[in-house]
């Protein structure tokens, strides 16, 4: 039986969010397995460990297959799960936003001017500040036929302007239950290991991927978004990934 505090951690991470079974598959591969197989005894063990059933498992990885994000071979009576060349590529795109250090992130703002109304720029790398305006982390490219405009002060008032409700409370749910995960990790198995590091990056990519890296004087004073970074960095250093053996045989 997993210790009663381990269990709450899963339960907690697993409702900050919608429980979609080949988004959290996206999230096993891409964080336990990006350039390596996983057998199928070990994708049913962290599966079922969260609570998601077999058939619920085999129709994801179903869709998975179909849309050419992962391939799968026979080894004997057991089946391995590989990402293909698309799902390493999706996969790689998505790591540096995920994973990047706390110290490597935020680290500038640049402003564009889009010529005309109605962008359909992506909101996970451009924020919109007022009718063809836009922010976005230092490096990002510029839209084509925008003027780039270097800020030399992010005012008070940014913050509100670009953050939505819905990220706001996100990422103060996900910061009052890392902060819980904290007080599990040490008596967790390699099993236990990897199911809290697939929920904690589930949980965290759902949230930075949808906006830009943008340093904290671009947000308001309470914005959790760098504290979560701080905490999911800090708690994935502590949760190193376990041998896929291991998680086997747990």
């Amino acid at each position: 039986m997993p210790d009663t505090s381990y269990a709450y951690s899963v339960n907690a991470l697993s409702q900050l969010g919608p429980m979609r079974v080949w988004s959290l598959l996206v999230t096993v591969f891409g964080d336990l397995s990006l350039d390596s197989a996983l057998d199928g005894p070990t994708l049913k063990a962290i599966m079922a460990e969260v609570g998601i059933k077999p058939e619920a498992t085999r129709v994801a990885l179903h869709r998975l297959r179909s849309d050419g994000w992962i391939t799968s071979q026979r080894s004997g009576r057991t089946s391995r799960y590989s990402l293909t060349i698309k799902g390493q590529r999706d996969s790689a795109a998505a790591r540096p936003r995920i994973y990047g250090r706390p110290e490597d992130m935020g680290r500038g703002a640049q402003v564009f001017l889009t010529a005309k109304n109605g962008n359909t720029l992506d909101p996970a790398d451009y924020a919109q500040i007022a009718p063809r305006l836009f922010i976005s982390g230092f490096g990002t490219a510029c839209p084509p036929g925008a003027m780039v405009l270097d800020p030399s002060d992010l005012p008070a008032w940014l913050g509100a302007q670009i953050e939505t409700p819905g990220l706001r409370e996100g990422y103060n749910a996900l910061y009052a239950v890392l902060i819980d995960v904290v007080a599990v990790l040490k008596t967790v198995t390699p099993l236990q290991i990897a199911v809290l590091r697939v929920l904690i990056v589930h949980a965290w990519r759902r949230l930075t991927l949808k906006h830009p890296d943008l340093p904290r004087t671009a947000h308001s004073s309470d914005w959790r978004g760098h504290d979560c970074r701080a905490l999911v960095t800090s708690l994935l250093d502590r949760l190193a990934r376990p041998a896929r053996d291991a998680i086997k045989a747990a």
